[in-house]
C-alpha cells in the first residue's frame, strides 16, 4: 500500500478502514481486467451465481446478492439484452420469473471467474502458502466477530 498524506494514521492502521480499501482495489484491478472483454463485476456477479447453482428465480438471485430488486431487474434486463441470460414466467406465479444462463453466460462466467481468481493470485503474491491461510483465517474470524 502506498503512503498516503490524505489517510488519517488511525484508519491507515484500522482493519476496517483496510478490508474496505482492498475491497475497492480488488473490485477496480477486476472491472478493468474485465472492462476489455465488454463485462463489469456488477454484471459478472449473477452470471458466477447462475454458473454454480443453475437456473434460480429473480427474487432468489436478489436474496443472494447484496443488490436490491429494482438495482437486480436493471442488471438482468443488461445481460438480458446481452444475450448472457434468459428470463421465463413461472406458470404458477405470473409475477415471478425463473432466470436461466445461456451458453455465451457460461463463457463470459468462466472468463470472469478466472479473472477473479487471477486477481485474488496476484494480491497474494509474496505470501507463503501458509501466510495465504492465516490470512484468509483471520479475514474470515474478522466478519464472522462482526456478524454477530
Amino acid at each position: 500500500m502506498k503512503k498516503n498524506e490524505d489517510i488519517h494514521p488511525e484508519a491507515a492502521v484500522a482493519p476496517g478502514y483496510l478490508a474496505n480499501h482492498a475491497e475497492r482495489v480488488f473490485n477496480r484491478s477486476v472491472d478493468n481486467a474485465l472492462r476489455v472483454h465488454g463485462i463489469s463485476l456488477t454484471l459478472l456477479g449473477p452470471l458466477l451465481w447462475l454458473s454454480w447453482r443453475g437456473p434460480l428465480l429473480q427474487r432468489d438471485l436478489v436474496k443472494a446478492s447484496a443488490v436490491k430488486q429494482p438495482a437486480m431487474v436493471a442488471t438482468l434486463d443488461k445481460l438480458e439484452v446481452a444475450g448472457y441470460i434468459e428470463r421465463s414466467p413461472v406458470p404458477a406465479n405470473k409475477r415471478a420469473s425463473t432466470v436461466i444462463i445461456t451458453p455465451r453466460g457460461q463463457v463470459v462466467a468462466a472468463l470472469g471467474r478466472q479473472v477473479l481468481l487471477d486477481t485474488n493470485a496476484r494480491g497474494m503474491e509474496g505470501f507463503t502458502p501458509e501466510e495465504a491461510v492465516v490470512f484468509v483465517s483471520m479475514l474470515q474470524r474478522f466478519i464472522g466477530n462482526l456478524e454477530r
